[in-house]
């Protein structure tokens, strides 16, 4: 951490990939209460308290205040997952707005020194945003949540999170443990 930090403030670039991505972002999935892979969307999605528990603030980079990172958005199927992520921090009162960040596999989401974020490789990123309080979110009953706004950044292309884009958004809901449509 304190190496991280140290060429951070010299004007050095710091990332990781997979959980090394998830500890950039200021709300953390711990994933240690669950397997390996940690918590997935079904499990997730039927009891949003079941297994998860966050860390806050591990490096509290400014360009990242108010998000959540979760990688292998695509091939582990996530994207219900880091939605149940974004409505904790949101009943828990953490905060009233999150911005998930849902990264594909070979891919990287670069986040300038001014905020404005380029995605680079195979995949997409997709920045999720909570807004307003779930309408649902308790232990052990299934999540209920609508209109997360998906914007779906493909690589080469662009995304500002400090101006986030005002439209080129869809909206997906979570409706009793279920995403209403495909999220991707």
């Amino acid at each position: 951490e304190t190496a991280v930090k140290s060429v951070y403030l010299k004007g050095g670039g710091v990332g990781g990939t997979s959980a090394g991505a998830m500890i950039q972002s200021e709300y953390i999935y711990d994933a240690c209460a669950s397997s390996e892979k940690g918590i997935e969307t079904r499990d997730a999605l039927e009891d949003p308290y079941r297994d998860i528990t966050f860390t806050y603030n591990f490096f509290n980079w400014s360009n990242l205040k108010g998000t959540i990172v979760d990688t292998h958005s695509d091939r582990r199927q996530r994207m219900g997952r880091i939605m149940t992520f974004i409505a904790r921090q949101i009943k828990d009162g953490v905060s009233n707005s999150v911005l998930g960040i849902a990264v594909s596999e070979s891919t990287s989401v670069l986040v300038d020194k001014n905020g404005l974020v380029k995605v680079m490789g195979r995949g997409a990123a997709y920045f999720v945003l909570g807004n307003h309080i779930p309408e649902v979110c308790e232990p052990r009953s299934p999540l209920t949540f609508s209109n997360y706004k998906i914007w779906k950044v493909r690589s080469g292309d662009s995304f500002n999170l400090k101006n986030r884009p005002t439209s080129g958004y869809y909206l997906r809901s979570v409706k009793r443990g279920r995403i209403d449509s495909n999220p991707y």
